[in-house]
């Protein structure tokens, strides 16, 4: 099962951190080179990804929200529901943290329990940027189209190796 199963628990959040180890060769994530520094890169470069989008994945329909750049941050947040049930929600920061961009995660139970420790949340520093592609450390954001993006995010199953979950977007019109 992934560490994004439909029912998650704190418990989870060990293999989370476990998610970060170095990719399969032939993945579509990146990991970040001990030491090095992240690229330049310009929050608004990911202003496209303003809006409410959806997908399946984890046992079941993924919402993310985003909000329009404003003061060197993009917030958003997303949510799992499974079976009718929430599964665990995310509040997510993108983040300009100097001249690079960062993505920020803290994770909740449906009882909005967090899976972090006060005051902590998961950082994914960029890693790389090429045309419509962000690369964050285990965490990877495609533009695939106006309307349309890939998010790509490198689990550690419980048991295994890491893997990849590939989870395609559609904008939601409003």
């Amino acid at each position: 099962m992934s560490i994004y199963g439909p029912i998650v628990t704190k418990a989870c959040f060990a293999a989370l951190l476990l998610a970060l180890a170095a990719p399969a060769a032939g993945q579509q994530t990146r990991t970040a080179d001990p030491g090095a520094a992240s690229p330049a890169a310009q929050l608004t470069d990911l202003s496209w990804m303003e809006g409410t989008w959806e997908s399946e994945g984890f046992g079941g329909k993924l919402n993310e929200t985003y909000s329009a750049p404003a003061g060197g941050q993009m917030p958003g947040h997303f949510r799992v529901v499974a079976d009718g049930k929430p599964g665990f929600y995310e509040l997510v920061m993108l983040a300009q943290v100097g001249p690079t961009v960062e993505y920020r995660v803290r994770h909740f139970n449906p009882d909005m329990t967090a899976w972090e420790e006060k005051d902590k949340f998961v950082r994914f520093p960029l890693v790389a940027v090429e045309k419509d592609a962000w690369y964050f450390d285990g965490y990877t954001l495609k533009r695939t189209g106006p309307d349309s993006s890939l998010h790509i995010i490198r689990v550690k199953r419980t048991g295994g190796e890491p893997s990849e979950v590939v989870l395609s977007y559609r904008r939601v019109k409003p």
